[in-house]
């Protein structure tokens, strides 16, 4: 069979090493493989097609001939709904109706915190095809149900988690702990979390971020904490990865731990990694994507802070709600803004990782937290747990892809998924988090 796989650009990040991961599976398995993006394909050992309309642009199409040139048998398209090119939709929807097998592989959903994106897309009703010939894969089981609540038929939804290939790396000996976050330091990273836990970390604790943020959203995200930790003596250092390609491999044999204190993943690959790498990891759960597994680490769900050390956030929290609903093209009123309020600190406390940043400098500023400090202590002596790795090896991989490139029927009749079914279950105001929503001029 031979095989197109489509996506944006070939530049370094994670779903550009899925695709990599993949196609390399697809070569093993027997099947003739194409890759189609903007580029630049220096390094790739695959043919390729240059397309450069396939990268982020908000206008303009993407022309079908090149990728109809390569006669493959299927093609499969990676975040073929993100908002990300204006000229993705009709390219999907040409290519459904010219009854080619696809296979759509959902890594994020436009409508989960990415209301720029979104404007994008807003108003079309054909994003999401249905028809035998067209299926789709997702990176993990909350996906999967987001999909098939909107109305797409389970049999033609697919778990295609992916798999872990770290590097082999040699340990070096540590006398005091060093605490890696192998990141982009991206506003959804949750840094002000990092910072609260190097603020009562015991003696000699060092924390270290691989990577400053992305061209793709503001640095001063980024920047603003670099700033903070120094200025308040914080043992964290930032950006510790530079040019040398081995310096990450370097950081990943000096950490005597991981964390994670992200607030938003798509499979979790900081929650696998440590476990591939023989290290303990700390921080975060995200119960809706480690529900696919058993995370080996000392991990906690929420940081509660007492909503009297929060004077004044309920008109912040009204205000930025009613803006991230408003992104969406959705208006909440009085009652529905109390009631989600109301749910919002039921509690009377509010997770730390869901404060605004000035509110999360604040906290770190004026408040101690005895009880973290102790269970940080703990976590930091705690020995790595045993995990089965087995199910994300590229072996296990391989075998769901040969599945999967099974799963499309013949053509059939093309419809489309109403995509405010999709929508709606993203905004549901329980969902609502600071880190996700529209950035405001009080937080520059």
């Amino acid at each position: 069979m031979t095989i197109l796989l489509v996506h944006y650009h070939l530049r370094a990040g994670g779903v550009t090493r899925v695709v990599q991961v993949q196609a390399s599976a697809l070569r093993q398995l027997g099947h003739d493989v194409i890759i189609a993006s903007s580029g630049p394909v220096d390094g790739w050992d695959f043919p390729t097609l240059v397309v450069p309309e396939l990268d982020y642009r908000t206008s303009g199409g993407v022309p079908i001939d090149p990728l109809l040139a390569a006669a493959a048998d299927l093609w499969i398209i990676h975040n073929p709904t993100l908002g990300l090119n204006a000229g993705y939709p009709d390219l999907i929807r040409a290519a459904a109706e010219r009854e080619i097998p696809l296979i759509l592989q959902i890594h994020d959903f436009v409508e989960d915190g990415r209301p720029d994106n979104y404007q994008l897309v807003r108003g079309r009703h054909d994003l999401y095809p249905n028809a035998p010939h067209v299926h789709y894969a997702t990176i993990n089981r909350r996906d999967l149900g987001i999909l098939h609540r909107a109305g797409l038929p389970p049999s033609r939804c697919h778990y295609l988690p992916n798999s872990i290939d770290p590097p082999h790396i040699r340990s070096t000996g540590h006398q005091e702990p060093v605490v890696f976050y192998p990141v982009r330091g991206i506003r959804r990273k949750n840094l002000g979390e990092l910072c609260l836990l190097a603020a009562h970390a015991p003696e000699k604790t060092t924390f270290a971020v691989a990577l400053r943020s992305s061209s793709e959203e503001p640095a001063f995200i980024h920047d603003d904490w670099v700033e903070f930790a120094a200025h308040q003596g914080l043992p964290v250092t930032f950006d510790v990865v530079g040019p040398d390609p081995d310096s990450f491999e370097t950081w990943l044999a000096r950490a005597s731990h991981f964390i994670t204190t992200s607030i938003s993943e798509g499979f979790g690959l900081t929650f696998l990694d440590p476990a591939f790498l023989g290290k303990p990891l700390i921080g975060r759960d995200l119960p809706e994507i480690t529900r696919d597994f058993s995370p080996a680490g000392t991990l906690y769900q929420s940081l509660p802070v007492p909503l009297e050390h929060l004077p004044g956030l309920k008109d912040t929290y009204t205000a930025r709600l009613a803006a991230a609903m408003s992104a969406y093209g959705r208006k909440l009123n009085e009652e529905e803004l109390e009631m989600a309020w109301g749910q919002f600190t039921s509690s009377g406390t509010v997770d730390f990782g869901n404060l605004p940043e000035e509110r999360q400098r604040e906290v770190i500023r004026s408040t101690r937290f005895p009880e973290l400090a102790q269970w940080l202590a703990t976590a930091l002596a705690t020995p790595l747990q045993s995990f089965d790795t087995t199910p994300w090896t590229l072996a296990s991989y391989a075998e769901r892809l040969q599945s999967l490139l099974l799963a499309p029927e013949p053509p059939g009749p093309l419809t489309w998924i109403d995509p405010h079914k999709i929508l709606t279950q993203f905004l549901a105001p329980r969902r609502f988090h600071f880190l996700r929503s529209p950035i405001t001029g009080q937080e520059r």
